[in-house]
């Protein structure tokens, strides 16, 4: 007997596992079906790993997309063949364009099924390509594990995001050959170091400058560079703004910072940096809600240096002086090193006056006994009842974007939203991830209405599960951002954006949650400290006045 025919044989869904083990997973969010009930089956024996069995497959896309974001490591989803695959793709879409890397391990039908209109038979790989990544069926079961180790160095790959496999129970039922292959060994994790020669550059750029500013994104939370920042900012005097999407890559507490750049974000920002002459965007993937897409917030006249670690997202929008590319920790530790050789000192803006300025009149637009209760104040009151370290998660839409106004960050990791995709409704899943993710902390998810009913059913996995987050719901009994831009483009003819809700608390508790609804703006802070409190899955339903609108279209001061 050769030596190839000694080594130990595994069901092929046992070698899915073991990978998942060694890849440090250690939840898999899903729902079982006739393809992928190997996977369970092995999942069942495996105490490493918590299975979260949810009540529809895109809340198990958008859980994994949540624990992804707040863990910063790689997420396993699993669900079945067909329209268990299909009713992923709007939470695997998010996490694509959000750049989490969530890995989806479905199952396909049998071999002898396919080609032949089957139930439930698509070219699934072909559907889930332009949402991942990377798409493959297993059509072998001695391509298993290679396929799923290439499934998550490309999802960790720069830029990260998702990545597909299905396969078969008749391929995960076959036997084969155990592979002990450690994740080091098929995967780098280590970036490499941004040049040298570019930094001088930028340090001259930086030289000659007269009035430049930083602009920091995700790079800046997942390489945990944020402090980093804040001492170059410090040294060299220079203002920090925050992309939209990443409010907490600069903590609002620091004397340099800006806030966030764009619409819904904060007028500090937004007037400071269409005066620089100098962009040094660090850590950036550069999106519209922070620009617009054009020059205005971004001056034409200003030079852009662009830094990432993906190459590809350099110069999408708008033309850069220079790119680089690179780690973001050593994009700043560069700099900083050259700052500090060349005594640079920018300083060019009152920073404190320009935020203080903005908090006046952020504040002064808070009727605090506003009978219907104002989003503004629900926001407001949203940032003051949640703990300096707690997660908040948000929704699309407009009560969403209040909370983008008002809140402020305390601490990276902090601030969770849905990115380029504004799926309406995925907030609450990806707020369960991120408590499963990161259960030491607070978890906030702050959704509307119409956001809510999307996902109710997932009260149940919360309760279930334990899952204790406070899910606080701007209730207008109708879709308050398309009223907007109902209002903003075509008139105010309001059409198709009205409903009755039910009363969301009394369903809270008809799920096992804890609920209460809040008509009187005195109450709404308790009543969110008690939800806290509770140690339960809790909701806060609150009846807001339909008329506090948040700008849908950015316009320059």
């Amino acid at each position: 007997m050769n030596s190839t025919s000694e080594k130990p044989t595994i069901p092929a869904a046992r070698a899915v596992v073991n990978i998942l083990l060694k890849e440090k997973i250690d939840h898999v969010f899903g729902i079982p079906g006739t393809q992928n009930l190997a996977i369970l089956d092995i999942l069942r024996e495996t105490p490493q790993i918590r299975f979260i069995l949810t009540r529809h497959e895109q809340a198990a896309a958008f859980m994994a997309h949540g624990y992804a974001r707040a863990k910063r490591a790689p997420a396993v989803v699993t669900a079945t063949e067909g329209p268990g695959l299909t009713n992923l793709a709007t939470g695997i879409a998010a996490a694509y364009k959000g750049y989490a890397p969530v890995i989806s391990i479905c199952g396909v039908q049998e071999n002898y099924m396919r080609d032949r209109d089957s139930m439930q038979d698509i070219d699934q790989a072909d559907f889930m390509r332009p949402i991942t990544k990377w798409a493959k069926t297993v059509e072998s079961p001695e391509k298993v594990q290679e396929l799923l180790r290439k499934a998550f160095r490309i999802a960790l790959a720069q830029p990260q995001g998702p990545a597909h496999i299905d396969v078969s129970s008749e391929v995960l039922h076959e036997s084969v050959q155990a592979e002990d292959i450690a994740p080091e060994s098929y995967r780098s994790s280590v970036l490499p170091a941004c040049d040298a020669a570019q930094l001088d550059e930028v340090a001259a750029l930086l030289q000659q400058a007269r009035r430049p500013v930083f602009l920091v994104g995700r790079g800046v939370i997942n390489e945990e560079a944020t402090d980093a920042v804040g001492e170059l900012a410090r040294l060299a005097g220079i203002p920090v703004a925050a992309l939209q999407y990443t409010p907490d890559a600069f903590p609002t507490t620091h004397e340099l910072a800006l806030g966030a750049l764009g619409r819904n974000g904060a007028g500090s920002a937004n007037r400071i940096v269409p005066q620089a002459d100098l962009i040094i965007a660090i850590g950036a993937h550069i999106d519209v809600f922070s620009t617009t897409f054009k020059y205005g917030i971004l001056g034409k006249d200003a030079k852009l240096v662009h830094h990432s670690s993906a190459p590809g997202q350099i110069g999408i929008v708008f033309p850069v002086t220079i790119g680089v590319t690179g780690s973001t920790r050593s994009f700043v530790a560069g700099l900083t090193e050259r700052a500090k050789r060349a005594g640079l000192s920018k300083s060019w803006v009152d920073v404190p006056k320009a935020r203080a300025e903005w908090e006046r009149e952020l504040n002064a637009k808070v009727r605090p006994d506003a009978v219907p209760i104002q989003s503004q104040f629900v926001a407001q009151t949203i940032r003051k009842a949640l703990p300096e370290n707690g997660i908040c998660v948000v929704d699309a839409g407009n009560g969403g974007k209040h909370v983008r106004s008002y809140f402020k960050s305390y601490a990276p990791g902090t601030f969770i939203c849905m990115d380029d995709w504004a799926a309406v409704g995925g907030s609450f899943p990806m707020a369960l991830g991120a408590k499963l993710a990161r259960p030491d902390l607070p978890v906030l998810c702050a959704s509307g209405d119409g956001g809510a009913m999307c996902n109710i059913g997932e009260l149940e996995t919360a309760v279930r599960e334990n899952i204790p987050i406070v899910y606080v719901i701007f209730n207008d009994s109708g879709l308050g951002n398309e009223r907007a831009f109902q209002n903003e483009r075509y008139g105010g003819r309001f059409f198709a954006v009205d409903y009755d809700n039910p009363n969301f608390a009394e369903l809270a508790k008809v799920f096992g949650a804890h609920g209460e609804q809040v008509t009187r703006p005195g109450d709404l802070e308790g009543a969110i400290e008690r939800a806290f409190a509770s140690g339960k899955p809790a909701v806060v339903d609150v009846i807001i006045d339909k008329n506090t609108l948040a700008p849908v279209v950015f316009r320059p001061e």
